[in-house]
């Protein structure tokens, strides 16, 4: 399930909100792939400090390392007026 969003994700171009087994929710642009690791840039986190350095190459996640991951719209919505 994890790696299907990722994968959908990335080939949509859209964010991907991942949720780690360590706690950490991060929603990442998918960079690349493959069957053991995924490369993101960082575009928010629960833990900012694990990206202070700038990474131009992208940050990497083991696929194991990960619980969950939700595809996000890529644009945000706006609000509806009454």
């Amino acid at each position: 399930m994890v790696r299907e969003a990722v994968e959908r994700a990335h080939r949509e171009s859209r964010p991907v909100r991942l949720h780690a087994r360590d706690g950490e929710v991060v929603v990442a642009r998918i960079l690349g792939f493959d069957a053991e690791e995924l490369r993101f840039i960082a575009v928010t986190s629960s833990r900012p400090e694990n990206y202070a350095v700038c990474d131009s190459t992208g940050f990497v996640r083991r696929f194991d390392e990960l619980e969950r991951a939700v595809v996000l719209e890529s644009k945000p919505r706006g609000r509806r007026h009454r």
